[in-house]
């Protein structure tokens, strides 16, 4: 049996008539299947073709990437061993200069969108959650050092502070007379003796006892030769009855600095140091300013 089929070329062309037998029939679908899969074999190659540069840029990226998280991988311990030594740090200054711990160093890791993904959907391979902890490692760097740096920005204050703080003896000698009323060995009447008197040879080095500032170097009838020094915070202290100076007016001056030599200028029975300490223009006594040599050399 066979069938009759119309091949036309175009919309307008001429029909040609084609008879087919069953064969014939079966032939032709074979054919149409045959180019269909040869045009879909030439398109998938094409497609592949198209395809394999980015696949290749992709393995090479992540080769590239591969390596550089094996590199932080070797880089991540010397950073945990330099945060533990800066936290350590940070410590002990914190310990020793009494300063409450910063809230910046204790403060917690933010939990980020990021870090919920991983909650919910955790990573097999492990890298993703080091890359987290890689993460909190730099931030807990970032909080160490600024937590580092605030101390030691009050402990810098403290210390000077505490360099300006008169904590010695101005002189090498002994205490002839303290702070209190006393029966004035010149006058011979009782006065308030507002400061310490300590003897020694004429000549003898009379020292700053803390850091400060010459405001004062002249002399009087009473005083003598003597020098004024402004330590800061309302705090002076006067040195009196000097054989000469040995500082200039506006110096700025270090503890155990020489300013001037024993002597018994003024009105005076014999060579020594009148010391005084004044905080906010009141006098003290200076024997409590005055810590042993073991503590303050």
């Amino acid at each position: 049996m066979k069938r009759e089929i119309s091949l036309r070329i175009g919309e307008l062309g001429k029909a040609y008539p084609v008879q087919l037998s069953k064969a014939g029939g079966w032939l032709l679908v074979l054919i149409a299947l045959g180019a269909i899969a040869l045009v879909l074999g030439a398109w998938q190659v094409l497609s592949s073709a198209r395809i394999y540069p980015k696949l290749l840029y992709q393995k090479q990226k992540s080769s590239l990437l591969q390596e550089r998280l094996a590199r932080l991988h070797r880089e991540s311990d010397p950073v945990h061993a330099e945060v533990a030594t800066l936290d350590s740090a940070r410590t002990l200054i914190s310990s020793r200069f009494g300063q409450s711990d910063s809230s910046v160093a204790k403060a917690a890791v933010r939990w980020s969108n990021a870090r919920t993904l991983d909650a919910l959907f955790p990573d097999p391979s492990g890298e993703e959650a080091w890359a987290r902890s890689l993460e909190d490692l730099g931030q807990r760097a970032w909080m160490v050092r600024e937590g580092l740096t605030n101390h030691v920005q009050g402990a810098k204050r403290i210390m000077a502070k505490l360099e300006a703080t008169p904590s010695i003896s101005p002189a090498r000698g002994q205490v002839s007379s303290g702070f209190g009323w006393r029966l004035h060995p010149v006058l011979g009447v009782f006065m308030m003796h507002g400061g310490q008197d300590i003897t020694g040879p004429t000549g003898l080095p009379v020292i700053a006892t803390a850091r400060g500032k010459v405001v004062t170097r002249e002399f009087s009838s009473s005083f003598g030769n003597y020098v004024v020094l402004d330590h800061g915070d309302g705090i002076r202290t006067l040195y009196a009855h000097l054989s000469a100076f040995r500082c200039e007016l506006g110096q700025e001056v270090r503890r155990g600095e020489e300013i001037g030599l024993m002597g018994s200028t003024g009105r005076s029975t014999g060579p020594h140091v009148h010391y005084e300490i004044h905080q906010s223009q009141k006098p003290l006594d200076p024997l409590p300013w005055i810590l042993p040599t073991v503590l303050v050399p």
